[in-house]
């Protein structure tokens, strides 16, 4: 606005002054001339100006009465009136009745005139841009989608918007003389709070927690500013709240999802620690139990060369016999390290799955028919389990397969499968009467190549055990052994009764 032109509006009814006044600022402003209070409200009705510079002392109208009239008429324009010395009641009429901004005495002085005309137009134009800023500020405020309200150094809310009424749960009406406070948690603390989070005139992210007239609990930040005294002269206080509950719960989720990943990173990086220093003895079990059979295998072949021509048929045929043991029990191991790895690899798919169908084809592919009738099974025809039945299989057949084994030299040897359900988990048991083993080295019975009888007693390469660990945990379930020497072995299996994720697949140990 300071840039356009000032328009100025003359009124006196003497003709030689209102061309000296044409004469003197027609070049730098805007001019318009009446002789008469009348006429100059006549042009108010058509143009816009800045500035009204009336006469006092005129026929009809005075300056005075004129003034009065412009400023119902027309109150945007600076009003200034000239008068002489001793018209001071006619200055103190203009002052209360038209609403002056200055007054020059007559004869006019230019310069004086020049500058009080100036500082009028920049009065006018920094009341028009201060307007224009709370119009915009009001707006702003109305549609701001952000809570804000003006509250006084009491906390009575002086100003709410839609926004802050509808956090609240009240009317804007209604919140208007509340009292702000009487909606926040523990407001002793938000006054500490305020007087540590303060910088200056404003009060940054400010954390409260508020309560809605409907009793919800609502987490906030706020920001609030200091706008100096209103026209009460109470201290005014802009605060902007923004409702962060889902950011709150998101950060509560966060933390939470942190701590459960911290937690799986020093499990997962305590087994690979674990992993590693087992891989040793894991390296050096392999190598023995490949290098023994290898060694058999090229002192036997050897033997055979060199004495082939001396040995009867007889002899040749157990040396090779020989060799082609050593081979197989290489060949079984390495069958059984690849068995071991593939359950690894293989992804699972877990269903609802009949149980006792499932056990009876495992017996009747391992046990011979003349054992048949030491086998017992507590199973109940209906009962099912969750599982990958193929992995299932596996588990079951080397359990039956244990069990068999150690309960051979028995006079009345005695299997039993069980199954029970109990705290959400389905347990299966395979319990047998056979030569069992010193409970103290139960967990080690787990372990990859552990074998905790010799192998001139029972064959096995230490793995079954190890698989039926493996395919467990990938179950998200839990296995453990229960044995005395001479007195049978209880391995129990229990899986989930629900699918659970599982964050890792901890190690087995593999020595």
């Amino acid at each position: 606005m300071s840039e356009q032109p000032i328009r100025v509006l003359f009124v006196d009814d003497e003709e030689n002054n209102l061309k000296a006044f044409r004469s003197t600022f027609r070049r730098e402003m805007d001019v318009l001339l009446a002789n008469s209070g009348e006429e100059a409200l006549r042009i108010l009705e058509t143009e816009q100006v800045h500035v009204i510079i009336s006469d006092q002392r005129m026929p009809g109208m005075n300056g005075s009465e004129f003034l009065a009239l412009a400023r119902e008429r027309s109150p945007r324009p600076m009003r200034m009136l000239l008068t002489g010395f001793s018209d001071l009641e006619a200055v103190i009429a203009a002052v209360n009745d038209g609403g002056i901004y200055a007054y020059c005495t007559k004869p006019w002085d230019e310069n004086d005139l020049r500058l009080k005309i100036r500082q009028a137009f920049e009065i006018l134009s920094l009341r028009e841009d201060k307007e224009r800023l709370l119009h915009q500020y009001q707006q702003i405020f109305d549609t701001s989608g952000d809570p804000i309200a003006i509250v006084d150094h009491r906390g009575t809310i002086l100003q709410a918007n839609q926004a802050c009424a509808k956090l609240l749960g009240v009317p804007v009406d209604t919140l208007l003389q509340k009292r702000f406070t009487d909606h926040v948690e523990n407001a002793n603390n938000l006054v500490r709070t305020l007087k540590v989070r303060r910088s200056g005139n404003e009060f940054l992210n400010v954390d409260l927690t508020i309560r809605t007239e409907a009793g919800n609990v609502i987490d906030c930040l706020m920001t609030a500013t200091y706008l100096g005294k209103d026209p009460q002269g109470s201290h005014a206080f802009q605060a902007v709240i923004k409702d962060i509950t889902d950011r709150k719960q998101e950060e509560l989720r966060m933390k939470k999802l942190n701590a459960e990943l911290d937690k799986r990173v020093a499990a997962r990086t305590g087994q690979l620690l674990e992993a590693l220093e087992d891989l040793g003895s894991f390296s050096y079990t392999v190598a023995h139990d490949l290098r023994s059979p290898l060694k058999n295998i090229a002192a036997l072949s050897d033997h055979l060369r060199l004495s082939s021509v001396e040995l009867a048929p007889q002899e040749c045929s157990e040396l090779a016999d020989r060799i082609n043991n050593g081979a197989q029990r290489m060949l079984q191991l390495v069958d059984d390290l690849l068995r071991f790895s593939q359950t690894n690899q293989r992804e699972m798919e877990r269903k609802d799955t009949l149980l006792r169908p499932l056990v009876q084809q495992c017996v009747e592919e391992q046990v011979a028919d003349s054992r048949l009738g030491q086998i017992h099974l507590d199973i109940a025809p209906d009962a099912t389990v969750l599982t990958d039945a193929p992995m299932l299989k596996v588990v079951l057949q080397n359990l039956l397969s244990n069990a068999l084994k150690f309960t051979r030299q028995r006079e009345l040897p005695e299997i039993r499968i069980q199954h029970l359900r109990t705290d959400g988990r389905d347990v299966i048991t395979v319990k047998d009467n056979g030569v069992g083993f010193d409970a103290q080295h139960k967990e080690q019975a787990f372990g990859i190549f552990q074998r905790l009888h010799k192998a001139e007693q029972f064959e096995g390469s230490g793995v079954g055990l190890a698989i039926v660990q493996r395919i467990v945990d990938k179950h998200g379930g839990e296995v453990w052994a229960e044995s005395a020497v001479g007195q049978g072995t209880s391995i129990h299996v229990a899986l989930p009764m629900v699918e659970e994720s599982r964050a890792a697949i901890p190690f087995i140990k593999v020595a």
